[in-house]
């Protein structure tokens, strides 16, 4: 009997100390139904850009929808290289999620040697597509598209084009447009949305292709619309389908966590986003940024964000950028 005790006693306590062992072993938040901690919003850029702006837009709301805290971490440099590799490099379980534009995740990846690619990340949802639209200055010699491109034929090379930087979407419109109608643009990189602008206003460049809402905020006349139908605002401006060149281009804002974070927890975060961007104090706030909100299901943003990552390839490896 007292050795049946003992081996009874020894079973018990094994069991005891094998159950803590595995408490141990667990991740910190795989105990708890997610989420059960502070959710932390990467940002691959700095604060006060336009990333940075529509993350706290939805921040507070975010948070309702998920039960949590929500808190924002700006990481930026290297073109966002930088934030994104820490987001890449973060642990799989919902609480770090990346906010990014298009260019750390579908353009840099062919402009240099990354710690990651787009197939590092697991796509959440979209939250914002504004459309892309070529503009000029108002004293601009060019008052449609099919002038400027006539022109650009009789002059290849001569033609200057402004971008915020090579391997920005802006450059990635140059570049499509050359290839689409077979005209040759000279591409002049600035550093930033800002600084083209201003070399555009100031007859540096002659054309320059950024979001829509650039346009009446400088008074500059648009072109050309790269937008799937015609812009509301600019229902004279036709899109390149009316050209007859199926391509598409906007700036978009989407969410990412790491790759082997589990199916329920991205479905939990794009069901959160959604509900988010459908808020009517969330929608008001959009509007006043001027950002269009633009929730999908992880699929639409899945195919959405592969589609945008091989069109940039082809457009950087038809200029020989590709690394």
């Amino acid at each position: 009997m007292k050795i049946h005790r003992m081996l009874c006693a020894t079973r018990r306590e094994f069991a005891a100390a094998t159950l803590a062992f595995g408490a141990l072993a667990m991740p910190l938040h795989a105990q708890d139904a997610y989420p059960s901690d502070t959710v932390t919003l990467l940002i691959p850029w700095a604060a006060g850009g336009a990333t940075d702006v529509a993350a706290r837009a939805i921040q507070p709301t975010l948070a309702e929808q998920l039960g949590t805290d929500v808190i924002i971490k700006n990481v930026s440099g290297a073109a966002g290289t930088i934030g994104t590799a820490e987001a890449a490099r973060a642990r799989p379980d919902g609480y770090t999620v990346l906010v990014t534009s298009a260019g750390p995740v579908a353009v840099q990846p062919h402009l240099r040697k990354l710690p990651y690619d787009l197939d590092s990340f697991k796509p959440v949802g979209r939250v914002s597509l504004t459309p892309m639209l070529t503009m000029v200055p108002q004293d601009s010699p060019y008052n449609t598209i099919e002038e400027l491109i006539a022109a650009a034929k009789e002059n290849p090379g001569q033609i200057t084009a402004g971008s915020s930087g090579a391997g920005t979407l802006p450059h990635l419109a140059i570049l499509a447009l050359n290839k689409a109608a077979g005209i040759e643009l000279k591409h002049i990189p600035f550093q930033g949305s800002n600084a083209a602008i201003k070399e555009l206003l100031g007859g540096t460049v002659a054309l320059f292709s950024d979001q829509s809402q650039s346009a009446p905020k400088y008074e500059l006349n648009g072109l050309l619309a790269w937008s799937g139908e015609r812009l509301e605002e600019y229902p004279d401006v036709p899109t390149m389908k009316d050209l007859g060149y199926d391509i598409e281009m906007g700036n978009w804002i989407g969410v990412f966590v790491p790759l082997d974070t589990p199916e329920e927890i991205a479905t939990a975060l794009n069901e959160a986003l959604n509900n988010t961007l459908n808020d009517p104090e969330v929608l008001q706030n959009f509007a006043d940024l001027l950002l269009a909100p633009s929730p999908t299901s992880i699929e639409e943003f899945d195919a959405f964000a592969r589609a945008n990552y091989e069109f940039s390839r082809e457009m950087l490896q038809d200029a020989g950028l590709v690394q």
